[in-house]
């Protein structure tokens, strides 16, 4: 296999600011789509401009992250049992990592949009179910979605490797790898 792409996300504070940069349209786009999902129902309400539906929402949103990259370790174990999943919190990023192991691009794609389409669907279920109010699905859901962003971007690299390319996850990114 001949390496054909290295990224290191960790390691290049000027990715992490493009990444954060194009979060901030992603979330306008999102909270437009949601906000559309939604259209017809009452969006007033008094719960999100107390503290504590403040509080509720930031303590929401916490528990999102956490599920989200619980998620990922999930299909990390899913594709490649043998390998060892890693969480932590490093330059204001959350993630999970299963270094050193080997993935299809099939199989990566469906690691990294694993959360955004579970939690996403989740969500919106909650909301149809009158379990959250309009507005807590949309705000949930568009800044969740938002912070997405790197796994947006490592899926359209994926997604650009050449037909039999392989993904190796790392501790700092990925390397995309091409088997002839």
């Amino acid at each position: 296999m001949k390496l054909i792409k290295r990224v290191n996300l960790m390691g290049d504070k000027k990715l992490i600011m493009k990444l954060n940069i194009a979060s901030i349209p992603l979330l306008i786009l999102f909270f437009i789509l949601f906000t559309l999902l939604t259209l017809g129902n009452n969006l007033s309400g008094e719960g999100e401009r107390t503290f504590l539906g403040m509080f509720i929402g930031i303590i929401s949103l916490l528990g999102i992250i956490v599920v989200h990259e619980l998620i990922h370790g999930l299909f990390f174990k899913l594709f490649n049992t043998e390998g060892k999943v890693k969480f932590g919190f490093k330059n204001g990023l959350a993630y999970a990592t299963s270094p050193n192991s080997f993935y299809s691009k099939r199989n990566f794609l469906i690691i990294l949009m694993a959360p955004f389409i579970t939690i996403t669907l989740l969500l919106f279920l909650m909301y149809l179910f009158c379990l959250i109010p309009p507005y807590a699905f949309i705000w949930l859901a568009s800044i969740h979605a938002s912070t997405c962003v790197g796994d947006f971007y490592f899926s359209y690299l994926v997604i650009k490797a050449p037909k039999n390319s392989y993904v190796e996850d790392t501790e700092q990114g990925i390397n995309i790898y091409h088997s002839a």
